[in-house]
C-alpha cells in the first residue's frame, strides 16, 4: 500500500474524512510528544491547533 502525502491527506480532512485527520496526527506524533514536554494538557492542545490549522489552511 502506497503512503499517501501529507497534501492529499490534509484535502481529505478539509472534506471531512476523520481518517485523513487521524494519519496526519499519527504522522506527526513524535514531533507533538516531543514538543509537550510530557504535559498531557499541552499534548491535546498541540493536537487541537493542528486540527484548526489543517482546517483553516488553503489547499
Amino acid at each position: 500500500m502506497k503512503k499517501e502525502s501529507l497534501y492529499v491527506l490534509g484535502i481529505k480532512a478539509q472534506a471531512g474524512d476523520e481518517v485523513a485527520l487521524i494519519k496526519i496526527i499519527d504522522r506527526k506524533r513524535k514531533m507533538i510528544e516531543k514538543y509537550s514536554c510530557g504535559d498531557e494538557d499541552r499534548y491535546q492542545y498541540i493536537i487541537e491547533r493542528l486540527i484548526i490549522g489543517i482546517k483553516n489552511y488553503k489547499f
